[in-house]
């Protein structure tokens, strides 16, 4: 199987870098971009490198969007307070695959200090629609990725990545490595938490990045198949 390379980022909204960012995916050419808190400037950007997918960009943290270099079904997941995408790749539209792939781009609440009992039961919410998806989907090679507010020490993490494997933790084991935190307080901080994962099942990752997001206070992940 030739590579097929992917990204997860959350662009904290309006802070992103347009621009960088841009220039950041032209350089690392991923074959496929997932983003949390898409907003319209980072969309436009992405629409003039890719010509599949969906872009639900908002001017708020609720944006989302999956871009794609080849063709590919994406829809939502009806998620409450933060929704989520779902991309369906073919082996015929992409030759680098083996069988079917399936993709869930998601961005779970934060359990922030403002309104913590509103956004504990925005997660629990969320989480039940997840495992209501997984649990009717037909069987597929599957990767979960995203912002889900959660690190390994925390339930909800355990919770969504159940039945997959870490990739960013096998990768890191594999090359004698510490899996990298992703995300702190502004883009200039130390990264201070891994909340952002990759999670796989029926799928090879051969090798995975943290990369900085230009704006951000997450980083992105860069992970290849292959």
């Amino acid at each position: 199987m030739d590579r097929l390379r992917i990204m997860t980022a959350n662009l904290w909204a309006n802070h992103v870098n347009a621009d960088e960012f841009a220039a950041r995916l032209t350089h690392f050419a991923p074959d496929i971009v997932c983003t949390q808190e898409l907003n319209h400037a980072a969309a436009d950007r992405l629409s003039e490198l890719y010509s599949y997918g969906k872009l639900d960009a908002a001017a708020d943290f609720l944006g989302m969007g999956i871009a794609l270099n080849r063709p590919g079904k994406v829809t939502r997941l009806e998620m409450p307070h933060k929704g989520g995408l779902i991309a369906a790749l073919e082996p015929a539209d992409w030759p680098m695959l083996s069988e079917p792939l399936e993709i869930l781009n998601l961005h779970f609440a934060a359990p922030g200090p403002h309104q913590p009992i509103r956004h504990l039961i925005a997660r629990r919410r969320q989480l039940a629609a997840y495992k209501s998806y997984l649990a009717e989907a037909p069987d597929s090679a599957r990767i979960v990725l995203g912002d889900l507010n959660s690190t390994p020490a925390w339930p909800l993490y355990h919770r969504v990545a159940a039945q997959f494997e870490d990739a960013h933790r096998a990768v890191s084991k594999r090359y004698g490595r510490l899996p990298r935190r992703t995300w702190g307080p502004t883009e200039r901080w130390p990264r201070l938490l891994r909340i952002d994962h990759v999670l796989v099942d029926r799928v090879a990752v051969s090798d995975l990045w943290v990369v900085p997001i230009p704006g951000s206070d997450h980083s992105g992940i860069i992970f290849d198949l292959g």
